[in-house]
């Protein structure tokens, strides 16, 4: 009779945990013998006695001496006689027939039965504490089902067997290969008229449709998660080397694999020629996570998976087009197409969402408005393409200027924002200093073909401030600022006013 697969694991659970704790105690004596515990309490058990009848000797008080040894008696069955004996061999003071249950010469050495446990007085020896216990009467199986190990492992296999077993039932559902197809797939699939499987990525049948277990003459359930290449039916018709099956070159490769012809026996008299279609599964990230293998007559369904294999192709192939296509607007959509910078609108939102960042979470807002001076002389001396160049070479520069996260958009015209999401006051002041240099070198050179030009620009700088009712108030006090840098000569920076930070 076949165990069922719960079963199985939690037994194979049990094993491998008893197997652990055996190997533990094997290695460094965790458990010990019950012999060796039993010694080690019954050693406590007398020393404990030692210590005061130590404090009655010192006190000389032999009355209380015996009264002690008989409570210690009268409380513990196992013990079968105390003595106090001194150091010349006398006995100060017994209870139980000591003569007789102690079978041994006074020692120093003390055994299971008899325990030994020497007495002192300030730094001299006084004597000792003899402690005789009962025979020990159990039987060899008693002694042996009282080993802590033994116990341990038998709570280990009925508890946690126990536990074991809930806990896997519990797992397998979530398991069960067939949770992993939704019903409305399967009912999908089960329409179909060709045999469809789908795999996991060792081979094993997750799902198999109507059509391929009347092929094979098998129950779904009975070939759910077993590897499709060892049932009967096929195994007969597929290659030795499991590599060579087309579901295993397909996942290998992550590539389809069409039109593998095998003939399949499924009985002395009857046969079928079928086409093996392949395509692997793979996940978000592109690794290979299954197959689906398709089982389809040589000659009435070749030619139509030939027009669905193209048909998926050119499916992907226009998604990948689409894709490329929607990149293309967005970029077309978000940024000026001279100067590469984010447009206006673009800017504005993703600067209201760093705003509104930075109003939750108490975090610095720098916002830079800049325009290039002189502008209109510019245009109006060496035309509007020049003047299309020097604002495109600003854009550039700007946009290699600023960090990753940093927005740079044109406002229109001449005129550019620049959003510093985190930057203090004394960061965006610094980069402000910065691009007032980098323009004035970089365009410089990128337009020395003869212009002769020199551009410069003005910038405002302004920091998010706490009686900022809104983004434009911010842009607003920025573009201020630039004014007053265009106002005390230009190619200058201007702004950082007293007002108090929204971060404060």
């Amino acid at each position: 009779m076949r165990l069922r697969p719960t079963v199985q694991l939690s037994l194979g659970l049990v094993i491998l945990t008893s197997a652990i704790l055996v190997l533990v105690d094997l290695i460094f004596g965790v458990f010990g013998t019950y012999d060796e515990q039993l010694m080690a309490s019954r050693r406590v058990t007398a020393e404990t006695l030692t210590a005061q009848i130590t404090v009655l000797i010192e006190q000389r008080n032999s009355d209380a001496i015996g009264l002690t040894l008989d409570r210690m008696l009268g409380r513990d069955a196992q013990i079968a006689s105390i003595t106090v004996r001194r150091a010349d061999g006398s006995i100060l003071a017994q209870s139980g027939e000591h003569a007789k249950a102690w079978s041994t010469k006074p020692s120093e050495r003390s055994t299971l039965s008899h325990l030994v446990v020497p007495l002192n007085a300030g730094q001299q020896r006084w004597g000792s504490v003899e402690v005789a216990y009962s025979p020990d009467a159990r039987t060899a199986l008693q002694r042996a089902l009282g080993y802590p190990l033994w116990v341990t492992l038998a709570s280990c296999a009925l508890l946690g067997g126990f536990v074991y077993y809930q806990y896997m039932r519990r797992a397998l559902v979530h398991l069960d290969p067939k949770g992993v197809i939704p019903e409305r797939v399967r009912l999908a699939f089960d329409i179909m008229t060709e045999g469809v499987v789908v795999l996991d990525s060792r081979g094993r049948v997750l799902l198999a449709n109507r059509a391929f277990c009347q092929l094979i003459e098998r129950d779904d359930s009975e070939i759910t998660g077993e590897p499709l290449a060892l049932l009967s039916a096929l195994a007969s018709s597929l290659p030795a080397d499991p590599g060579a099956h087309p579901w295993n070159r397909s996942m290998q490769t992550a590539r389809p694999v069409m039109g593998e012809a095998i003939d399949l026996m499924l009985s002395a008299h009857r046969s079928a020629k079928l086409f093996i279609n392949c395509a692997p599964i793979t996940d978000a990230r592109g690794a290979v996570r299954g197959c689906v293998a398709t089982f389809a007559d040589f000659s009435a369904l070749h030619m139509a998976n030939e027009r669905l294999s193209d048909a998926l192709t050119e499916l992907a192939a226009s998604r990948d087009e689409i894709a490329r296509k929607n990149v293309e607007l967005e970029q077309m959509a978000t940024h000026d197409v001279l100067t590469g910078c984010l447009t206006r609108r673009a800017f504005l939102e993703r600067m209201s969402q760093a705003y509104h960042v930075a109003q939750r979470d108490a975090t610095p807002l720098s916002c830079l408005a800049l325009d290039i001076d002189h502008f209109k002389r510019i245009n109006d001396t060496f035309g509007h393409a020049v003047g299309d160049r020097v604002i495109q070479e600003v854009g550039a520069t700007l946009r290699a200027s600023v960090r990753a996260g940093d927005l740079v958009g044109r406002y229109g015209g001449d005129e550019f924002l620049i959003g510093l999401p985190g930057c203090d006051p004394a960061q965006a002041r610094a980069l402000a200093e910065k691009l007032c240099r980098t323009v004035e070198t970089a365009c410089s050179s990128a337009l020395s073909d003869g212009t002769q030009l020199q551009p410069t620009v003005s910038i405002g700088v302004e920091l998010l401030a706490v009686d900022d009712t809104d983004l434009g108030s911010l842009i607003e006090r920025a573009d201020k600022s630039l004014y007053a840098a265009k106002a005390a000569g230009r190619n200058r920076v201007a702004g950082m006013t007293d007002a108090e930070p929204a971060h404060a």
